[in-house]
């Protein structure tokens, strides 16, 4: 690995651990700026992922495009949600697109990617739709939440089916950054909606900041094995 690539991997693991740390903060204090500054931090590594890609001209940097941007909604959600959830949500939503877009860029869409998304939003979707415990103070927010269960399933589905179809280390890690987001915005549910207070809270941003920097990561990652690729 050549110093630049070392030095771009650094970058990218003390972020995350900057992250992690903010997180433990937050979690015990709370506070929308601190918030604000964790989820900056994952925006931060698609953000310099994607410049470096584009300075060494990296193959398939729609890839790396989609990830970063996909990163700064989310971090825009994180922002928006603490004042509005529908809008919040909304913004959520478009960045786990930006994901599935650039999962897809990794492997063309097959049919096994609607069989396993459309499994999972069964599931979801059954579960937002007819849960008894669950308690919506108003429909928009049960739809919001139907649609949102809809994306961040198919997102699923294809991290499991580009894993299925080849298992490196760059789809192992989308793999489990997508189980992991997947889990967290289950808890959300449970938080928001269940009332089952500090347990599925800290679940849920337990998991969520993994998540995120795991796929701000798979994008230092993509132009790694891509710079390695293109030296062979």
């Amino acid at each position: 690995m050549a110093k630049k690539q070392k030095i771009l991997l650094g970058i990218n693991l003390v972020l995350a651990s900057l992250v992690f740390v903010g997180n433990y903060f937050y979690l015990t204090e709370g506070g929308l700026t601190l918030k604000a500054a964790c989820s900056s931090g994952f925006a931060l590594m698609g953000l310099i992922n994607l410049i470096y890609a584009l300075a060494i001209k990296a193959e398939n940097l729609k890839f790396n495009v989609s990830m970063a941007t996909g990163l700064v909604f989310a971090c825009l959600g994180d922002i928006v949600l603490g004042f509005d959830f529908i809008i919040g949500a909304a913004l959520f939503a478009i960045g786990h697109i930006c994901y599935f877009i650039s999962y897809c860029m990794l492997q063309r869409i097959v049919r096994r990617d609607f069989l396993i998304g459309g499994i999972l939003f069964v599931l979801a979707g059954g579960f937002v739709l007819f849960c008894p415990l669950l308690e919506f103070p108003e429909q928009i927010m049960q739809i919001v939440c139907l649609v949102y269960a809809l994306i961040i399933s198919m997102m699923l589905g294809k991290a499991i089916s580009n894993f299925y179809a080849t298992k490196t280390i760059l789809t192992t890690v989308i793999l489990v950054g997508s189980v992991l987001f997947f889990f967290s915005d289950l808890m959300l549910v449970f938080d928001w909606f269940m009332g089952m207070g500090k347990i599925a809270g800290r679940l849920c941003m337990g998991t969520y900041y993994p998540a995120e920097c795991l796929l701000g990561l798979s994008a230092c990652l993509h132009v790694l094995c891509g710079s390695r690729r293109n030296k062979k």
